[in-house]
């Protein structure tokens, strides 16, 4: 008897804990979003650890061509929301200061947890040739509320954390 009176005592606790808690969801564009029993929502605040979140780009390889030299790129999205467009600008330096080319290249409809592969071609310089490449952000970046009207180039940078290479150097260009 005293296993049921226990039992319902614990039941009843859970079920009031469960009632009394918020629900957790998630949008499609990745934003969290807590709902309340009493039928309100609002959008979840950030935590810390969103602060801290970003858009890993690693250099996979790269691929001597007759006259240029082709690196491939994967940016996984370690962000909470969906990167709807992100252009990044990649600038292939021929010595500590001669930027010899510049190319862009957008990354689109990224999944949080998702990846995506992404090629950019130098022309007229080899692999061999490239001492450095330097990384930099557009202005159009679509990444949760972020939108091409309320996004600078360098807070659409700040989501991408460029990771070294034993391929290439390659790094973030310092903002001006």
């Amino acid at each position: 008897m005293l296993f049921r009176v226990t039992g319902i005592v614990i039941l009843t606790l859970l079920t009031q804990a469960a009632a009394a808690a918020e629900l957790t969801a998630t949008t499609a564009d990745g934003r969290k979003v807590l709902l309340r029993d009493n039928g309100t929502w609002e959008f979840a605040s950030k935590a810390a650890s969103d602060d801290e979140a970003s858009a890993a780009l690693t250099l996979e390889n790269q691929v001597d061509l007759a006259r240029g030299c082709r690196l491939g790129l994967r940016l996984q999205n370690d962000l909470p929301a969906q990167i709807r467009s992100l252009v990044l600008r990649f600038a292939a330096y021929k010595g500590p200061q001669v930027a010899f080319e510049t190319v862009s290249r957008g990354y689109s409809y990224i999944k949080p947890t998702a990846s995506q592969y992404q090629e950019v071609t130098f022309r007229g310089i080899r692999c061999d040739e490239i001492d450095s490449v330097a990384v930099s952000a557009a202005r159009n970046c679509h990444v949760g509320e972020l939108t091409k009207y309320s996004a600078s180039a360098s807070r659409c940078l700040e989501l991408v954390d460029v990771r070294p290479s034993d391929i290439l150097p390659i790094a973030k260009q310092p903002a001006d």
